[in-house]
């Protein structure tokens, strides 16, 4: 793998953040953390990491727009310097990736040529996906942790501001190349489901809608 990579960590500042920011770190050549939301606990920028670490701050409760912050940012950037394929690796703050995880999962991606990836099929045959449209579980986009070359242009749709985000990142990366879902390299998500308030229960009514109306009256699940 010898594509610049990068790392996105969306985060209000809980706890769990710090162990998924250590599982990243060493794995990628730079990591920017989203600050995300209105409540979002101020991040120390110094916390020991001295290079290859820096912080987005947006008020908004919006995760698309959050990961939409960082891919533009990373996407310029590679642009400025003439870079034609990097790698980007998007984790919730309670996602932990064993090591070698990011080399594993992003030159899996590069091998056959598709425009994301994430671990965890069960199976031994690596699953790809190149349409749109409803998957088992096992081997849809998990989007707790998952690459995304970054040249392909992917980006989520910030209409969908909690879920549904991932499940349109996946759709729109098999529409662009493909979507794989790696055997084993299984990721420890602390949290699912973790933050769900009334105010975010009603948000994800508005995005199922706004997912069906989007993608023709198709849903993931």
């Amino acid at each position: 793998m010898n594509e610049p990579t990068y790392a996105i960590i969306p985060t209000n500042g809980r706890d769990c953040f710090r162990d998924s920011l250590n599982a990243v770190y060493d794995q990628v050549d730079h990591v920017y953390v989203v600050e995300g939301g209105p409540d979002a606990k101020l991040i120390d920028a110094g916390m020991d990491y001295e290079r290859n670490f820096s912080i987005i701050r947006e008020p908004e409760l919006n995760i698309s727009k959050w990961w939409n912050l960082g891919l533009s940012l990373i996407s310029s950037k590679m642009q400025q310097n003439g870079v034609r394929r990097w790698n980007v690796v998007i984790l919730n703050d309670d996602a932990i990736i064993p090591s070698g995880w990011v080399k594993a999962v992003a030159g899996r991606m590069r091998d056959m040529q598709v425009a994301a990836a994430c671990s965890g099929n069960p199976n031994p045959i690596p699953a790809v996906h190149t349409a749109p449209g409803p998957v088992g579980l096992a081997t849809r986009m998990q989007g707790y942790a998952f690459v995304l070359a970054g040249e392909k242009g992917v980006r989520a749709n910030e209409q969908l501001k909690w879920y549904f985000s991932d499940d349109h990142v996946d759709w729109l990366s098999r529409q662009k190349g493909g979507m794989l879902c790696v055997p084993g390299m299984y990721v420890e998500h602390r949290f699912p489901n973790g933050q769900v308030t009334p105010e975010i229960q009603e948000q994800i009514a508005k995005d199922a809608h706004t997912f069906s109306q989007y993608w023709n009256g198709m849903r993931p699940w």
